[in-house]
């Protein structure tokens, strides 16, 4: 009987499993991407079905599906296991607690507590009037794993301590607090919303006070846990992934049940972060799918304001920043309201320079203050766009609006100041480590061995695989292979012999510098000899 791993491999395909997190070009036989583990504006990153294997020619990564998900995941390989037999219908002997990893223990520990909380929601008719005075449908509170923690101080507690999990796990999840009395729950009276990780396994919860205030604010989350990290997670990400690849755009709100409305409208691309504040982190997630990204804050702009750190990096990363405008105070009212409504001003985002601009020349009517709100808000976001053609349309766009020439534009753009962001705009991408064109030029015909014959029948290693891999994307739709060979290995064989000249040229400098008649005849004679076989190569 084949192994799990051999299953797997048999019922998924490489570009799928990576296409479910970054987009993927056609590359003849194989497809190719921006890397998803450095920075860079080049695709280096490339998949090749046929051997089932990717590999990334900027930052040296590279493996098989297992290895990618690990890598993207940031888990181990058991974990990486369940995802991927899951995803292909493989069961999977359960592990005992001896050799389960602590990662996957946790993973199940907040599966049983989202369980747990969805069950205690059935349970609760007040609950679930509430959720549905807001809109909220039936199944979509089940898709979205919507539950609640009851009030009391141990429930969660003793129901994870009869399914045998200890209290230190329990308090590494977040679960629960630890104080002189012993442990207790960490979410008590609360509708609890589940935030998932890339492959929608839950890592965390959000809670919303219900009735009972008990001093700790209207939203708790989860701590920070090996699980659990806001700052690299966003709320229904997992769900929208596949419709952000689909629209070509993310539309970021600001609340759990702002995203789940969506969902329930039909707006399935929408996402949202813990709290205000949009980090480098979850852009780098959002540009592994796309380049666009809209955005919805609530009218007071106070969310709005609290993320434009994170707006400022989007727009020098390239992204298309869009505002997408309501007149309701969140997305969650409209949809409640009328779907249609929200559908309609999801699909009408318009460009942040462009909302800025018709928004203050509808308000403002001195042309002096509009000038002035001009060169305080929107130049900056025209000097973070890094497309210099796009940068002229704006400011050709700012002229004509204020009715004057672009060179004052063009000089005010000069003067503003973004120092914070110097060291973002600055960063170069990882490199792998500089090869001699000797060195280059010998890996490639290495790999053109293992591609083309193997290893006499043994298996390749990893570094083997690299190698076939990377002739495979050089020579694959090449039709002369043979002739490709040929070319290759005299480059080789010109090589070290340009090389063996350029040693030969110091020993003769360094023989003229002592005098010796004898060496120098003898290495002028090697040195035409091989300058001699050097022209003779093809």
């Amino acid at each position: 009987m084949s192994s799990p791993v051999e299953q797997i491999k048999a019922r998924l395909n490489i570009a799928d499993v990576v296409s479910g997190y970054i987009k993927l070009q056609k590359a003849g036989a194989n497809f190719k991407a921006n890397c998803p583990f450095h920075r860079e504006k080049t695709p280096s990153f490339f998949v090749s079905p046929a051997r089932e294997s990717w590999h990334c020619f900027g930052c040296g990564k590279g493996g098989d599906m297992f290895n990618f998900v690990m890598e993207i995941e940031g888990i181990e390989f058991y974990d990486a296991l369940v995802i991927l037999a899951t995803r292909a219908g493989v069961e999977l002997k359960p592990m005992s607690q001896e050799y389960a990893s602590e990662h996957s223990r946790l993973l199940q520990l907040m599966e049983d507590a989202k369980k747990f909380y969805e069950s205690e929601l059935r349970k609760n008719d007040g609950v679930k009037n509430y959720l549905k005075e807001r809109g909220l449908k039936g199944e979509t509170a089940k898709e979205f794993g919507v539950g609640f923690a009851p009030d009391g101080w141990r429930n969660l507690h003793s129901f994870l301590k009869n399914k045998n999990y200890t209290d230190i796990e329990m308090e590494k999840a977040g679960m629960v607090v630890k104080s002189t009395k012993g442990y207790y729950d960490r979410f008590r009276s609360r509708i609890m919303f589940p935030w998932n990780n890339f492959a929608g396994q839950t890592v965390g919860f959000s809670g919303r006070i219900f009735e009972k205030d008990d001093g700790t604010g209207k939203y708790i989350n989860t701590p920070q846990t090996v699980l659990y990290d806001k700052s690299n997670l966003l709320y229904g990400f997992d769900k929208a992934k596949m419709e952000i690849r689909k629209k070509d755009d993310c539309i970021l709100v600001e609340g759990q049940m702002d995203v789940i409305m969506s969902h329930q409208a039909g707006v399935r691309n929408a996402v949202a972060v813990s709290g205000a504040a949009l980090t480098e982190n979850h852009l780098h997630l959002i540009k592994r799918l796309t380049d666009n990204l809209s955005i919805c804050f609530d009218k007071d702009k106070a969310g709005f304001l609290a993320s434009k750190r994170g707006i400022d990096m989007a727009l020098i990363d390239g992204l298309e920043v869009k505002v997408i405008s309501i007149e309701s105070k969140d997305p969650a009212d409209v949809v409640k309201e009328n779907p249609e409504t929200w559908q309609k001003a999801a699909g009408s985002a318009k460009n942040i320079i462009e909302f800025y601009l018709k928004s203050f020349a509808e308000k403002i009517t001195d042309p002096r203050e509009l000038k002035k709100k001009i060169e305080s808000t929107v130049l900056p976001y025209v000097t973070l766009v890094p497309s210099e053609i796009e940068k002229a349309h704006w400011v050709g766009k700012i002229a004509g609006m204020l009715n004057v020439k672009e060179e004052p534009i063009w000089e005010e753009l000069k003067k503003v100041e973004i120092k914070e962001f110097d060291e973002i705009k600055g960063r170069e991408p990882a490199k792998a480590p500089m090869k001699s064109r000797l060195d280059f030029l010998r890996s490639r015909l290495s790999g053109f061995d293992f591609w083309r014959k193997g290893k006499g029948g043994k298996e390749l290693n990893n570094e083997e695989k690299k190698l076939a891999f990377e002739a495979e994307l050089f020579y694959g739709e090449i039709e002369n292979l043979d002739e490709e060979y040929e070319k290759l290995s005299g480059e080789i064989e010109k090589e070290e012999v340009r090389k063996e000249l350029e040693n030969i040229s110091l020993l003769i400098r360094q023989a003229e510098a002592s005098n010796n008649e004898e060496d120098i005849k003898a290495y002028l004679d090697k040195f035409n000899k091989l300058t001699k076989k050097l022209n003779n190569i093809k």
